[in-house]
C-alpha cells in the first residue's frame, strides 16, 4: 500500500511556481525557467562547452550507425528512405525518426556526408541535453550551483560523449526523454504527449516515456480529448505511411531480432519468445544491473576487467544514497519520482528483450547519474540535519559540501584518456566503453570496407549487387544494392537460417569459424550476388576444398582486415573482369 501514494503523486504539479506561465517576453520567461538571466547564460555556456567538446572528439566510426546513415543518405539524395534503391523498400534502421530527421536536413542543406551531419547534430543535441539536465536537477530540488554540477556530469559523461561521437540517435532520444518528462512535470501536457508519441520512433526504449507522461496526466485528472488526439496523430500517420511504403510499421531490423537463435551461434533455430522471457524478467534485469549497466554507469566501461586495476572506483559509494532516497520517497511521496523511474524501467525492458549493445545505454547512464547525484545530496543533507539535532552544529557551507562530495565521487565514473599522437582524436578523448579491442576493430573495419566500396564502385555504373555480413560502412559508401546476410536490411536472408551442419562443422567435427554468424552456402548460391565482401571468419565455410562457392566465385583480393582477419572480396566468375582486373 505504501506504493500507492507514490503513484498518485505523479499527478502532483511542480513544487515551484509555474515558471512557464510568467508574464512577459519569451526571453524573460526563459530566464525565469532557469532561475535568472545569469543562470540562463551560465547554463547555456555549459551546454555550448559540452557540444564543442563533443566536436573536439572527431567523428568516431561504428558499423551499426552507418546502417541508419545509408537510409538517410538515400532519402537526401533520392527521396527514398530505404536500404536499397531498387526493389521493395526496406527499413533496416531501428530509428525511423532519426532517418527522416537526418535525411531531411541533408536534403535541405545539400549535405551528402550524412555521418558528418549526424555528428554535428549530436553536438547541438548534447548542448540541449546539458541544459535539460540543469532544469531537471533544479526540478529535483537542487540549487543553481549543484544543478550546474549535475548538468556537467551529464554533458561530459564519457559514455554519452563517445556514443554521440559515433553519430548514433542516442542524442535525439535523450533530448526527447528529458524534455518530455520535464514538460509533464511542469504541467505542459500537450507538448509532453507529442514527445511521448514520437519517442518510440527514435528508439524502441522510447516507449518508456509513455507510461510516465500519461500516468501524470491520468492520475491528475487532466485528461483531455485533444491530448489523446495529439498523442495518436504521429503513430497513426506512421502506421499508414510505413504499412503502405514498407509493408509493416515495425522496422525490419527489429523483426530480424526475433530470428537471432537461428542466425547466431549456436544456430539453434526458432525465434525469441518474448512471452516466455517474461518469467525471467526480474533475474535478467538484476543481472543486467549488476554487470553491464552498473559498469557503464560507475566506470564508463562495459566490463570490469577493462577498468584499470580491475575494480570499481569511488563512484560506487553514491549507491549508498539510494536507500535514503527511497525511504524519503516512501515517507513523503514526491511527483519528481518520474525522473527516477526511467533507469529501473530501462533495466526491466532490456532484461526482458535481452539486448545489451553499448549505444543503448546513454539514456540509462544519464538518468542514473541524475538519480545518484540527487540521492547522494539528499542523503548527506539528511546527515547534516541529524548532526545539527545532535550537536547543534550548523554551517552555511554544509550544503555546498554535499554536492561537491557527490560530484567528486561521480567524476571518476568516466573513461577518458589524454591523446598521445592520434590525429583522429581530441587532446582529451572519451574511450570506447566496450574496450580498446572494439575501438581498434571499428577503425579497422571502417577503413577496410570504405576502401572496398570505392574499388567496387569503379567496376560498374551502376555497381552490381554485393553481399556482406557487416553492412553499415560498406553500405554507406557503396552505390549499389547491398545484401545483408544477417537479415537486418534484407528480409529474404532469414530464410537461409539456421545453416546446415556442413556450414558449421568440418569433416572432423571442428567448428569452421568462431564468428557469431557465418554466410550460409545456399544464400550465396540462390541469391547470386555479383560480389561477396566479408572478413575471412564469416566465409570460412565457403572456402572448403571442393566447395561449390569456389567453382562459381573468384577472389579479387584482400583489402585490409576485419576483426583481425583478412577482408576478402570475391566476384562471380562471369563478372570478374573489371577496371581493376580479375
Amino acid at each position: 500500500m505504501a506504493a500507492l501514494p507514490i503513484v498518485a503523486s505523479l499527478a502532483e504539479p511542480a513544487d515551484e511556481p509555474a515558471r512557464h506561465s510568467i508574464d512577459g517576453g519569451w526571453m524573460r520567461r526563459l530566464a525565469a525557467e532557469f532561475g535568472s538571466p545569469a543562470l540562463l547564460v551560465t547554463a547555456a555556456g555549459l551546454g555550448a562547452a559540452a557540444g564543442a567538446f563533443l566536436l573536439s572528439q572527431h567523428l568516431q566510426p561504428c558499423d551499426d550507425a552507418y546502417i541508419t546513415f545509408r537510409h538517410a543518405r538515400n532519402l537526401a539524395r533520392y527521396l527514398r528512405p530505404a536500404w536499397n534503391l531498387e526493389g521493395r523498400p526496406v527499413l533496416g534502421s531501428t530509428s525511423p525518426a532519426f532517418v527522416f530527421l537526418l535525411g531531411g536536413l541533408g536534403l535541405v542543406l545539400g549535405v551528402d556526408r550524412i555521418d558528418q551531419l549526424a555528428f554535428a547534430l549530436n553536438a547541438v543535441l548534447l548542448a540541449a541535453i546539458t541544459l535539460l539536465a540543469y532544469l531537471v536537477a533544479r526540478d529535483l530540488g537542487a540549487g543553481p550551483i549543484p544543478a550546474l554540477a549535475a548538468a556537467a556530469l551529464v554533458g561530459f559523461n564519457s559514455v554519452n560523449v563517445f556514443i554521440l561521437s559515433q553519430g548514433f540517435e542516442a542524442g535525439l532520444l535523450l533530448a526527447v526523454l528529458m524534455a518530455g518528462l520535464y514538460l509533464a512535470r511542469t504541467g505542459r501536457d500537450l507538448p509532453a504527449v507529442v514527445l511521448a508519441s514520437a519517442a518510440p520512433l527514435v528508439r524502441p526504449e522510447g516507449i518508456l516515456l509513455t507510461p510516465l507522461v500519461w500516468g501524470a496526466i491520468l492520475l491528475g485528472r487532466r485528461f483531455r480529448a485533444r491530448l489523446l488526439a495529439a498523442y495518436l496523430a504521429l503513430p497513426l500517420a506512421w502506421l499508414v505511411f510505413s504499412t503502405a511504403y514498407y509493408g509493416s510499421p515495425i522496422p525490419q531490423s527489429i523483426r530480424a531480432r526475433r530470428a537471432e537463435p537461428a542466425v547466431f551461434r549456436p544456430y539453434g533455430g526458432g525465434r525469441v519468445d518474448l512471452a516466455h522471457r517474461l518469467a525471467s524478467i526480474v533475474p535478467e534485469a538484476a543481472a543486467l544491473a549488476r554487470r553491464e549497466a552498473s559498469f557503464y554507469l560507475l566506470t564508463g566501461y562495459r566490463r570490469l576487467e577493462e577498468v584499470p586495476g580491475g575494480r570499481l572506483g569511488p563512484a560506487w559509494l553514491t549507491l549508498l544514497g539510494l536507500p535514503v532516497l527511497g525511504a524519503t520517497l516512501l515517507r513523503r511521496p514526491d511527483a519528481r519520482i518520474v525522473y527516477l523511474l526511467y533507469a529501473p524501467l530501462f533495466l526491466a525492458l532490456y532484461g526482458w528483450i535481452g539486448h545489451r549493445e553499448a549505444w543503448y545505454f546513454p539514456s540509462f547512464v544519464t538518468f542514473g547519474v541524475l538519480t545518484l547525484f540527487h540521492g547522494g545530496v539528499v542523503t548527506l543533507d539528511r546527515g547534516w540535519s541529524l548532526l545539527k539535532r545532535i550537536t547543534g552544529f550548523t554551517s552555511p557551507w554544509l550544503p555546498a559540501l554535499s554536492w561537491t562530495a557527490v560530484g567528486a565521487l561521480l567524476l571518476p565514473a568516466n573513461n577518458y584518456a589524454v591523446n598521445h599522437g592520434q590525429a583522429e582524436k581530441g587532446r582529451l578523448f572519451a574511450r570506447d566503453p566496450r574496450g580498446e579491442a572494439f575501438e581498434r576493430a571499428e577503425h579497422e573495419r571502417f577503413n577496410g570496407y570504405r576502401r572496398v566500396a570505392g574499388m567496387l564502385n569503379r567496376r560498374g555504373d551502376p555497381p552490381e549487387p554485393a553481399l556482406t555480413s557487416e553492412v553499415g560502412v560498406f553500405g554507406f559508401f557503396y552505390r549499389g544494392e547491398v545484401i545483408d546476410t544477417v537479415g537486418l536490411c534484407t528480409p529474404e536472408a532469414l530464410a537461409f537460417y539456421p545453416p546446415p551442419a556442413s556450414d558449421v562443422w568440418d569433416e572432423r567435427g571442428r567448428p569452421l569459424t568462431y564468428e557469431d554468424n557465418l554466410t550460409p552456402t545456399r544464400m550465396v548460391l540462390d541469391l547470386k550476388p555479383t560480389y561477396v565482401v566479408n572478413g575471412l571468419g564469416f566465409v570460412r565455410n565457403l572456402l572448403q576444398p571442393g566447395h561449390p562457392f569456389r567453382r562459381k566465385y573468384v577472389l579479387l583480393g584482400s583489402f585490409g582486415t576485419a576483426w583481425g582477419d583478412p577482408l576478402l572480396v570475391f566476384a562471380r566468375k562471369d563478372a570478374a573482369a573489371g577496371p581493376d582486373g580479375p
